[in-house]
């Protein structure tokens, strides 16, 4: 009966993404969004999230891991017609890492182009100017008054008015700075793929307890999703949940290499998974 086997497929993705009572019953959910910006986007969310102390993001802060260590504090991650919704222990907290901060010596960390459009009791809603795409970010707590949200975000986000700067993200245009980093949004045959394993990251994070890092490719290798492997978490337990489960990449293949790498694609999109022992 369709009815029974969407509800069993809704209620078996609700399992493997965290999604709790977020998705409906009985229909399946869409996982991912067609809209090309929100795909370009997400793209780039996924590569900034998927950094680590041994492999940083080139848009990561030089003296701290700001986004490195952003999956700590996420719930779940879920498509919604016009957006993307993060669910967090804490909104305010996960923007301050993700808007931009211009360093002197540096240059742009966090996301080029992010601004904030307003918060709530319990969301920050954010926009990525050159793609168009859109990022809530939702409270797992609602704050007794909008007062109260502002007061919690100003405390999180002060960092970025140290020595009397103006924060980048205030800007309505997009800087010269931000601009120079466009290759980083630019849709690409991996744009697809990479925002495709975005929605599915939280059971690498969690459900198989791995640290994972994106290496962006070159002329002579290609893209990279890099984790160290664990003793309870076998490479087939990645290839699985990417290919074969109900949380599956619809159209996305996977050619084994060795026992512990091989090559994901989807359309003209590839990247290697490799777990290093």
């Amino acid at each position: 009966m369709p009815h029974t086997t969407n509800k069993r497929i809704s209620k078996e993705l609700a399992r493997l993404l965290y999604l709790g009572r977020l998705q409906a019953q009985g229909v399946r959910p869409a996982l991912d969004p067609t809209d090309r910006g929100q795909l370009a986007f997400q793209a780039l969310l996924f590569e900034c999230l998927m950094s680590n102390r041994e492999h940083k993001h080139a848009l990561e802060e030089p003296r701290k891991s700001a986004m490195a260590g952003l999956s700590d504090y996420l719930n779940a991650i879920c498509h919604q017609p016009h957006h993307l919704e993060i669910h967090t222990n804490t909104a305010s907290r996960v923007a301050s890492r993700l808007l931009p901060f211009l360093h002197e010596d540096h240059g742009v960390c966090g996301i080029p182009g992010l601004r904030l459009i307003n918060f709530t009791c319990r969301r920050v809603r954010l926009i990525h100017g050159p793609t168009g795409g859109r990022l809530d970010l939702v409270d797992a707590q609602r704050w007794q008054g909008k007062d109260i949200a502002r007061m919690v975000f100003r405390q999180e986000t002060s960092w970025h008015e140290q020595d009397g700067r103006s924060p980048l993200w205030r800007q309505t245009g997009i800087t010269d700075e931000e601009a120079a980093h466009e290759a980083c949004w630019a849709y690409t045959t991996s744009t697809p793929l990479r925002s495709a394993l975005l929605m599915r990251s939280m059971p690498l994070w969690y459900r198989l307890g791995l640290d994972p890092a994106w290496t962006t490719g070159h002329a002579t290798r290609p893209d990279r999703l890099i984790w160290d492997a664990r003793s309870d978490t076998d490479h087939d337990q990645v290839v699985e949940l990417l290919t074969r489960s109900e949380a599956r990449i619809p159209g996305a293949r996977y050619h084994e290499k060795t026992r512990c790498s091989g090559t994901l694609a989807l359309g003209t999109g590839k990247a290697q998974l490799i777990s290093t022992l």
